[in-house]
């Protein structure tokens, strides 16, 4: 837990920083892939606040860059690399809607209890709803790199 938490206070600052919350998250992970964080962030800089229209929730898709290096779908015909990153994209997805009732950043930067979806927000103390969901979303990578599944 405590590396999630070291994660999770990571991915934090990069968004305190500036960075929107898909660059905190995969920025977040950079130890972990073929990127150093300037690398990665001109990548995603039109990302956050759900693609810069309240759609998709910006850790969601730092999660999903994530997820998509880890186990990359880089040749076409590779048919079963695509089912795998597509598998493990539902996945995560399953996982965040365990916790929260929407991947739309428009639905959930209005919930009121976002903190009782993110064990490391709570340690950590975010209170503000997109820390919370940096948060989460960063706990559920490392448990699916952890359980490498």
């Amino acid at each position: 837990m405590e590396k999630t938490l070291s994660r999770a206070a990571l991915a934090n600052q990069y968004h305190e920083s500036g960075y929107s919350c898909a660059q905190a998250v995969a920025c977040a992970f950079c130890d972990q892939l073929p990127y150093e964080p300037e690398e990665l962030a001109p990548l995603l800089g039109c990302f956050g606040g759900g693609f810069r229209c309240e759609e998709l929730c910006g850790a969601v898709s730092g999660a999903a860059v994530v997820l998509g290096l880890r186990w990359p779908h880089s040749v076409s015909s590779d048919l079963a690399a695509k089912e795998l990153a597509a598998e493990k994209m539902r996945e995560f997805h399953r996982r965040f809607l365990e916790r929260f009732p929407s991947l739309r950043c428009g639905e959930l930067r209005q919930r009121p209890d976002a903190l009782e979806g993110s064990d490391a927000a709570a340690r950590l103390g975010f209170h503000k709803s997109c820390a919370v969901y940096i948060a989460a979303a960063t706990e559920i990578l490392e448990e699916m790199l952890a359980e490498g599944c």
